[in-house]
């Protein structure tokens, strides 16, 4: 991971509920999934991390290559936190646009640093 081509970027985008976010790509923590780290996929975690929240730390982060692959949707918006049907709860989402420019901005980061991504098999058609 050495030498990472546009690690510093930050995109700037705001949820369906008003709240700002700087959302940025940083290496993923180790993990244990051998099949991972044969594949040299999952290195790499896209941030949501909120701006003027009492929490300076509040964020949410997925792998890279779970938010590219098409398997689990990726050309919607994204939930990042809550049930909009519960009456107290904290939701927090990204649009379609929103999210297709996060995906935009993952695209530039995985073709300048040459990355693989996993990508999840379909099986009996699903």
């Amino acid at each position: 991971m050495k030498n990472t081509k546009l690690i510093k970027r930050v995109l700037k985008e705001t949820t369906c509920e008003g709240e700002t976010l700087d959302i940025y790509i940083k290496p993923a923590h180790d993990h244990d999934m051998p099949d991972w780290k044969k594949a040299g996929t999952h290195q790499y975690c896209v941030v949501f991390h909120f701006n003027n929240v009492g929490n300076p730390n509040y964020g949410h982060s997925y792998y890279i290559d779970t938010i590219m692959d098409p398997y689990w949707g990726n050309n919607e918006g994204l939930c990042l936190n809550g049930s909009r049907w519960q009456r107290f709860s904290n939701y927090e989402s990204m649009d379609k646009k929103s999210m297709n420019n996060v995906r935009k901005f993952i695209q530039e980061f995985v073709d300048a640093n040459g990355l693989k991504l996993h990508k999840e098999e379909r099986k009996n058609g699903i």
